[in-house]
């Protein structure tokens, strides 16, 4: 039987920021996506995408995860709960609309289905239009309650940018973009706590990445002007208003903010440049703090370089004086270790971003 998505609402357990328009619902956060339980031989999704407008190695790239269990076993639903280390297969979303098959056996089986975007917000989309499935769902009895949530607000190390490729062989493509093998997943799967991806390759707080000949910022898309809204660029794309996130969906207890790395690429130790760092990183910790205002905070940098570290402890100091009972620290990550592996473009290997993981969870497990 095939169910569009305005059916599906009590089938599906959605995951990250997601954007409901003409009847599709999108997913285009890293991490983002869905699951379901069926009892059947096949399913298969309708995706809506615009690939279109996408060369090859920009286009969206969904993960697919199935586990076989006992029906009797699907009691709660949870991010972790049923899902493997790797996905059964990955999809290049080609076309603007296209089936895809999730799943199939010749024997009734019942599976878990989980659909992860693998890619990152800033290149193709992702949105759910129907589901097709030759069988039954399985309802889990409850949603298990998670030790805590985080939010990660970040840029391309925190999207699992070009994790499969190589550095000074490989160029960034989709396809090597791991969401879940990034610092952020492999930190949320360790707290084994419920998470969401804000992130965007390139991104600053007062300039996007830039080249080292260039002495003005690149302005044109920024993290605060994207973090308030739940798909702001999807928005755009198709010429709707954003929608303005609404954080009740998505309570955090602790936000983890990763940037810096692509401004410290436009500041270059020019000491103004550096003061409107500063003031940007204090203006984000306040907006964050003034939407969540329970959750602590925690600030990181340094595997891509340390240029900015002592800037941003200096933000934190800022803040702090102000706003005295926030939970606030700042996490220095070891710059990569060319032992470790270098990945495409010069960022952290697979290898890198498990020691990441190690260790955010550390510093965070008192948190939770």
């Amino acid at each position: 039987m095939k169910y569009s998505t305005s059916d599906l609402q009590l089938n599906l357990k959605w995951y990250g920021r997601t954007l409901d328009h003409d009847n599709v619902r999108y997913f285009d956060f890293s991490a983002s996506g869905f699951e379901f339980c069926f009892t059947g031989t096949c399913a298969k999704a309708t995706i809506l995408s615009d690939s279109k407008n996408w060369n090859a190695e920009n286009k969206g790239v969904l993960g697919i995860y199935a586990k076989v269990i006992n029906p009797e076993d699907y009691v709660q639903t949870s991010y972790w709960n049923f899902l493997e280390d790797e996905p059964i297969k990955k999809i290049t979303l080609e076309d603007y609309e296209q089936e895809y098959e999730l799943f199939s056996s010749e024997k009734i089986q019942t599976v878990v289905i989980k659909v992860i975007k693998l890619s990152e917000v800033n290149f193709g989309t992702a949105g759910l239009k129907s589901l097709e499935i030759e069988g039954t769902f399985v309802q889990a009895e409850s949603e298990e309650n998670p030790s805590a949530k985080i939010e990660f607000i970040g840029d391309s190390i925190t999207c699992g940018y070009g994790i499969e490729g190589v550095f000074e062989k490989d160029s960034f493509t989709t396809q090597q973009e791991r969401a879940d093998k990034s610092y952020a997943f492999l930190t949320a799967k360790k707290l084994k706590t419920a998470f969401n991806c804000v992130s965007w390759s390139g991104i600053g707080i007062i300039s996007n990445y830039v080249d080292e000949t260039v002495n003005i910022p690149n302005n044109s898309v920024l993290m605060p002007m994207i973090w308030p809204y739940t798909d702001k660029s999807l928005s755009l794309r198709l010429g709707i208003e954003p929608e303005v996130w609404d954080s009740s969906k998505f309570s955090p207890d602790i936000i983890v903010i990763n940037l810096g790395t692509n401004d410290s690429s436009f500041v270059r130790q020019v000491e103004e440049r550096r003061l409107a760092f500063v003031s940007g990183y204090r203006q984000l910790l306040e907006a964050v703090h003034r939407r969540s205002p329970n959750a602590k905070i925690c600030c990181c940098l340094g595997v891509m370089g340390q240029l900015l570290c002592d800037s941003i402890e200096e933000a934190i100091s800022l803040f702090s004086k102000e706003f005295k009972n926030t939970e606030i620290k700042f996490v220095k990550f070891p710059v990569q270790d060319d032992n470790d592996g270098i990945a495409a473009d010069w960022h952290p290997s697979a290898t890198t971003h498990q020691k990441m993981a190690v260790q955010l969870s550390e510093e965070l497990k008192n948190w939770i």
